[in-house]
Formats: C-alpha cells, sequence, structure tokens
C-alpha cells in the first residue's frame, strides 16, 4: 500500500479535530444548529491553514444521514465518500486549471440538477481567485441566486484579488496562522499516534519552522522522520532542517551583547562551514533579539516567548544581566543586519561585518550623566572669561577708531558697553572734559600691551598729531578718554580667572565648600555641575553634610560610590584631612543656597550693570538728544564677543 503523508493521514474529520481556528468552526456550527447556513461562503488565509479540510467538513456536515449536524457521524456513505474524495454531489474544482468563462458555464448546467444521493450539492472552488474577470463575472447571478439545494465555498489565499462583487454576496471568514504552542501540541499527539519519542527543543524547531502553518509543520515532521527514523532530537533536528540550533543561536547573541566580535566571527565561520542558510540564521538570531527583550521588560511572561525550558533560563539570565536600552539597540542593530544580509552578494561576508560593528559599538552612557556634562559645559561657557585682547576687550589696534579699517565704526556697538562699566559705577563726566583727560596719566598705562605698530596709529589718532581728512569725523564718534579710563576700571571684569566664585563667599556658601566645586569643575566636569545644586550645611575636616531636595536628579547622581570617592578626594585636599560624608534629601536650614543659584545671581547683577552702563554712554545720550522722539524707544542690546 502507498504510503500517506501524514498532511492527509492526519487531516481533521470533525470541527473538534479542528485546531487554531475556533472562531470559524463555532460560527459555523452554530449556523448548522440553528438552520441558518449560508449559501456561499469565502475561506480566505495563509497555506496550510485548514481551509480546505474546512470546506469538506462543512460538505460533510451538511450532507451526513444525521444532519445537517456540526458533530456528523463519519460512518455513513455521504461521509465516507466526501472524506475520501468521491462524492459525486460534492465538486472540488481547481481554480487555477479551471478559470475560463465556459468553465462556469459547464458549471452552472449541472446546477439546476437535483443532488443524486446527498441533501445538497456543494461547490468547492479553490484558489478561486485565480479565476477570469469574465468567469467572476458569469458567476455573480448564480452565486446571488442560486438552487436551494447548491452550496458554494470558495477558498483563496489572496483575498484582495477576489472581486468585490464576488466577496459582496459571500459569507467571509479569516483563517489565521497558528500559534506555536497549537502547532507544537498537534505534533505530539501525532508523533504520540506514531510511537515516535522526540524531545521539546526538537518539536520547538518543527512548530518554530512551521510559522503558523500546520500542513507546514506536518510536512517537515515527514522529512524529519524520513532523516532519523529512532527519534527527534533537538540538535538532529537542526541538522536534517540545514539550520542552526537553538544554542548556537543563543551563543552569537550573548558574544554580540557581551563586545566579543572575535567569538562573532568564529561562530558565523563554523555556521558557514556546516553550509547553514546565513540568511536564516539571521533572521532566527533577529527572533532571539526579540525574546531576550520581552524577557527582560515583562519577564518571564507566559505565552510571550515559545521556548523550552533550559533555553528560557539561559535567556533569562542573559537579558538579566543586560538594560533594556542595550538590548532594543542591539535588536534594531540586527534588524537593519537582516535586510542588509538579504540585499548582499555574499551573505557570510555581510554577516559577519555587521556582527562585528555592533559588537565593537561603544557602550551606551546614561543619560543623567549626559545631561550633567551639558550642564557643566553650559556653566562653563556662561561664566568663562571675558575676551582676551585678540578679541577686542584690550587697548591697541582693535579698540576702534582708525585701526579698525573698513569696519572700523562696526566694532564699537559690541565694546562700548564693556568700557562704560566703569561710569556706571561713578557720575559719568561732562563732555566738556574729555579733551584735558586724553592726557591723563590713565591712557598712558594702557599702550604697553599693544605692538609698536599700534601705539604708533595711536599716537597718530590724538588731536595734536596732523592726520588723514578721513580722521577728524571719527573723534566725536570715539572718545580717547572714555576708552582710557575706562580699560582699566573695567579690567578686573575682563580678566577675571576661570570660573568666577560668586560674590557671597562668607555669606551662604562655605569658602572651603567653593573651593571643592571649583576643584571638582577642573578634575570632574560633570560631578562638579552637580555639586553646584547641592547645599553645603557643614563643612568642616571631621564632616561634610549636603543638601538635595526630594527626588532630586542631581542628588542621586551625587550619592554614587564614585562620585561620593571623589568628593571625599578633593575634600580632603582642601580641608586637609579626609571627612566623613553625609547626603541628605529634603530641606535644608533657611537662608542657604547652592552654588548655582549665586552664580546666577552675580550674572544678573553683572548684566544690568552693562546695560546701565550702555544707556549711559555719551553715545547713546547724544543719539537720544539728535532724535529726542526715539527716546522711548530706546533697545539696547550688548554682545560679549
Amino acid at each position: 500500500m502507498a504510503y500517506t503523508v501524514l498532511a492527509r493521514k492526519y487531516r481533521p474529520q470533525t470541527f473538534s479535530d479542528l485546531v487554531g481556528q475556533e472562531h470559524v468552526t463555532r460560527t459555523l456550527g452554530n449556523a448548522l444548529k440553528s438552520d441558518r447556513v449560508a449559501h456561499a461562503f469565502l475561506f480566505t488565509g495563509a497555506r496550510g491553514v485548514g481551509k480546505t479540510t474546512t470546506a469538506r467538513l462543512l460538505a460533510k456536515a451538511l450532507n451526513c444521514d444525521n444532519g445537517p449536524t456540526p458533530e456528523p457521524c463519519g460512518t455513513c456513505d455521504p461521509c465516507k465518500d466526501i472524506a475520501a474524495g468521491t462524492d459525486l454531489d460534492v465538486l472540488e474544482i481547481d481554480g487555477a486549471s479551471n478559470n475560463s468563462v465556459e468553465d462556469v458555464r459547464r458549471l452552472q448546467k449541472t446546477l439546476p440538477l437535483r443532488p443524486a444521493r446527498d441533501r445538497y450539492k456543494v461547490v468547492i472552488v479553490d484558489e478561486v481567485h485565480m479565476l477570469s474577470t469574465g468567469a467572476f463575472n458569469a458567476f455573480l447571478k448564480t452565486l446571488e441566486e442560486p438552487p436551494s439545494h447548491v452550496k458554494f465555498i470558495f477558498a483563496t489565499t489572496e483575498i484582495h484579488k477576489v472581486p468585490v462583487t464576488i466577496r459582496s454576496r459571500c459569507q467571509r471568514h479569516d483563517f489565521r496562522l497558528m500559534a506555536q504552542g497549537v502547532v507544537a501540541g498537534r505534533v505530539r499527539e501525532i508523533l504520540a499516534s506514531e510511537g515516535i519519542e522526540a524531545d521539546d527543543a526538537g518539536v520547538a524547531i518543527v512548530a518554530r519552522e512551521a510559522a503558523g502553518s500546520m500542513r507546514d509543520a506536518l510536512t517537515v515532521l515527514d522529512q524529519l522522520l524520513a532523516f532519523s527514523s529512532e527519534g527527534l532530537r533537538g540538535e538532529e533536528v537542526a541538522r536534517g532542517l540545514g539550520i542552526a540550533d537553538r544554542g548556537r543561536v543563543l551563543e552569537v547573541a550573548q558574544q554580540l551583547l557581551s563586545h566579543d566580535p572575535r567569538g562573532c566571527l568564529l561562530s558565523i565561520h563554523a555556521i558557514g562551514e556546516q553550509g547553514l542558510d546565513v540568511l536564516h540564521f539571521a533572521r532566527q538570531l533577529l527572533e532571539m533579539m526579540r525574546d531576550l527583550v520581552v524577557l527582560r521588560v515583562a519577564g518571564d511572561a507566559e505565552g510571550l516567548i515559545d521556548m523550552v525550558e533550559d533555553e528560557r533560563k539561559a535567556a533569562l539570565e542573559l537579558a538579566s544581566a543586560h538594560e533594556p536600552g542595550e538590548l532594543e539597540r542591539a535588536f534594531a542593530g540586527v534588524s537593519q543586519l537582516v535586510e542588509e544580509v538579504g540585499q548582499a552578494s555574499n551573505p557570510r561576508v555581510a554577516m559577519e561585518m555587521g556582527l562585528v560593528r555592533m559588537a565593537d559599538r561603544p557602550a551606551l552612557l546614561p543619560l543623567g550623566e549626559l545631561v550633567a556634562r551639558l550642564k557643566g559645559l553650559e556653566g562653563r561657557l556662561s561664566d568663562g572669561p571675558g575676551p582676551g585682547p585678540g578679541r577686542g576687550s584690550g587697548p591697541g589696534p582693535g579698540r576702534g577708531g582708525p585701526q579698525r579699517g573698513s569696519g572700523g565704526g562696526g566694532g564699537e556697538p559690541t565694546r562700548r558697553p564693556r568700557e562704560a562699566q566703569a561710569q556706571a559705577q561713578a557720575q559719568p563726566p561732562p563732555r566738556n572734559e574729555e579733551t584735558p583727560r586724553d592726557a591723563s596719566p590713565g591712557a598712558t598705562p594702557a599702550a604697553p600691551p599693544s605692538t609698536p605698530a599700534s601705539s604708533t596709529q595711536s599716537s597718530a589718532s590724538t588731536p595734536s598729531t596732523p592726520s588723514t581728512p578721513a580722521e577728524p569725523p571719527r573723534q566725536p564718534r570715539t572718545p580717547e578718554p572714555v576708552e582710557a579710563e575706562s580699560t582699566e576700571e573695567a579690567a578686573p571684569l575682563v580678566d577675571r580667572p576661570p570660573p568666577p566664585k560668586p560674590a557671597a563667599q562668607e555669606g551662604p556658601i562655605p569658602e572651603p565648600w567653593l573651593q571643592i566645586v571649583e576643584r571638582l569643575k577642573h578634575s570632574q566636569p560633570a560631578l562638579g555641575a552637580i555639586l553646584e545644586h547641592g547645599i553645603a550645611s557643614e563643612v568642616s575636616p571631621q564632616k561634610l553634610v549636603l543638601h538635595f531636595p526630594e527626588g532630586s536628579f542631581f542628588g542621586r547622581q551625587a550619592k554614587a560610590p564614585a562620585a561620593q570617592r571623589q568628593i571625599v578626594a578633593e575634600a580632603e585636599a582642601v580641608l586637609g584631612s579626609r571627612p566623613a560624608l553625609d547626603i541628605n534629601f529634603g530641606e535644608p536650614k533657611p537662608g542657604t543656597a547652592t552654588v548655582a543659584e549665586v552664580e546666577k545671581q552675580q550674572r544678573d547683577a553683572q548684566h544690568e550693570k552693562r546695560l546701565d552702563a550702555a544707556r549711559n554712554h555719551p553715545a547713546v545720550v547724544q543719539a537720544i538728544e539728535v532724535f529726542p522722539e526715539a527716546r522711548d524707544f530706546v533697545d539696547v542690546r550688548i554682545k560679549t564677543d
């Protein structure tokens, strides 16, 4: 007797045997019980999920001697003939080879005739989407108003190719891909019926390779039984299918997450030596990375992953050793690698280089550390030293006048607010005193920093020296007395040491704490920026007490062991002994302030001083006198560069 493949041998004979499609069998069973069976059905879904089998079961249920019934007996003549495919009143038509208008017309001629024996004449058209447009149109009238003894059942894997006029005349049922657990359970039942032993790993591989199709699972099972008739073991199943076993996939995932490019190369070399499909392995690795992310995020959640017990434990241990962000990043990289391998002319090389690239990737930095670094950089940029002599802050050619060349007048609005800071601290001198002050001793010390050429040019610009015709108009625009006097007084603001210390050193902030923070800003900028937001309530050689608000991000960063070691080390250098560090969360005593708050107050005060000095600058006052109607619309802006 000829061998019958498992897919045909174990084809379901009742609705209860059909697994994975309970939503369809329940609907059809209720329709049979209530005698509300439609005249036309459209079954759609992926290959191997039970569309044609369900069509035969429905035909048996309609024509069983005990029917119509959702539980056909399987022993009467109609049930036996339909199961064998020899029933004259159940027509199974292949839509791919009978797709013309003439084929439909020949079928229509037989429909008015009564069934030869059965209760209903059932027409099953498989792959109905292959019918031509003319054939579909020829079906319309018959499908809408068929004889009472005719039932149509259409099956297709491509529902979008079926015209909407056909779909609207049929009761549609969508067949779903089956879960791996459902497929694995059915495979175990069949193996038990065949008397074949199999371990969980082997059954899991069969169910995974079936990809939701029961027929594919049974086809793979037939192949494996021919490969090894003694039983199914995980390694033997993987070797028989020409794929990598799950242990190898988990090993590569571990090497990838552990930044081991050498191990990844050796694993891919071993896979290539075995002649395995590299693209298939890439997809296996992608599924493994997905399972690791699920295990890390959702824990050992039931139903979210399908692994055998030993594999689940190893994967859970690997997932717990890495942060979710790192696992998600690896999944994204492997997802892109699958596309690259699928399009590459040499998949193995693409796989090797992709894994090396991901294994060599730099580690992710915590978001808190990045924020702290940015705040530290922002603080240094905003509190750093002012522009040096080469940028227009000191005396010499860069101070304005004819030395600026064609753009000489363009730099004055930027420079004058700084030069007028001294005038903001004292009463601005009258304009008629500018000429006597030009020869004051205050102008002499400002000259040495400039080059000989610049000093020559500066002396050439005085009123006592003959100059070019273009020089006289520039004298009222750039008064030399203001520049000479303001340079001395504003020098401390320009040449202050980086970074500045808050003015309230003896007030709410202890001087030793300021020194500790300043040292950390230079040695550990990120930590220094964090401590700027803390309050030191006690600073002594024996104890250092810091306060942060409840839930403070900076407090959590400062409480890290590495950060505490750095703080204590710098405190020991400043205080002379190693104090005990105590970091508290809560409100400190009133009147205390952070370094960041005091420095902000100082910056705001300096900014207001510069604005006042700019508003009282002789050039601004003179411009307002020339345009008095613009007095209420003056907008002074200071450029610090």
